[in-house]
């Protein structure tokens, strides 16, 4: 039986379209929630949540151009809303646009410095930026106002390999450990930096953990016999 339910004022009705198209994104159908988030445009043209979520819908289907317009749309109306700059920071890095992203991203944060992800996204861009201790700082911000998103710490993890902070890349994946104690890939990247320490023994260690977790554990049969070698 269908509704005979018909928005009053033109105010409802986009605001009815919205919701359609927010039902139709959560279902990840992004082309027919573009078509209702455009419907409610068509009638209000002027409202900022409307072509800020477009733009999702535009970057979920990778249409960054589009996703990039809308986003600014976004903006333009509503110059300080830090979530708005957080997702068109995120398409221009996407674009290869890194200047425009560490803008965006900086701009989230100055509006908003309590979010964990504004600071793990300019921490993203301030590595690709090769400004490692600002992205490493970044980064700290982020595991400090979230200290259990694995994501976080595992990523920080990441750029302390890449300092040759070994130690503290360590330490880093037994928090993630902690939090995550079932994930086999932790493991194996603890393996892999106690490699580069040359404590092979304890590389064994964490390969035989990981081990333990896999669903085909012949798959590291090997990687431990060339450990084996090492430690013999």
């Amino acid at each position: 039986m269908s509704s005979s339910f018909s928005p009053s004022s033109k105010s409802e009705q986009a605001d009815d379209y919205n919701e359609r198209g927010i039902s139709y994104f959560n279902l990840k159908k992004y082309p027919e929630a573009i078509k209702e988030f455009t419907k409610a445009l068509k009638l209000i043209d002027n409202e900022p949540d409307f072509h800020f979520n477009r733009g999702l819908a535009y970057y979920s289907m990778k249409m960054l151009e589009q996703a990039i317009k809308d986003y600014q749309k976004s903006i333009d109306l509503y110059p300080d809303h830090a979530d708005y700059y957080n997702a068109i920071g995120a398409a221009y890095e996407d674009a290869g646009e890194i200047e425009k992203a560490f803008e965006s991203f900086t701009k989230a944060v100055t509006l908003e410095n309590d979010i964990p992800d504004y600071y793990y996204n300019l921490g993203n861009v301030l590595w690709k930026m090769k400004r490692y201790d600002e992205a490493l700082k970044n980064f700290d911000k982020a595991v400090e106002l979230n200290t259990t998103d694995q994501i976080f710490i595992y990523r920080r993890h990441e750029l302390l390999m890449h300092l040759g902070r070994y130690d503290d890349a360590i330490k880093d994946l037994d928090s993630a450990l902690r939090i995550v104690p079932d994930n086999y890939q932790y493991h194996l990247a603890k393996s892999e930096v106690y490699e580069k320490l040359g404590n092979f023994r304890e590389a064994m260690k964490c390969l035989e953990d990981a081990d333990k977790l896999l669903p085909d554990p012949a798959l590291l049969e090997g990687r431990k016999k060339e450990l084996q070698s090492r430690i013999s």
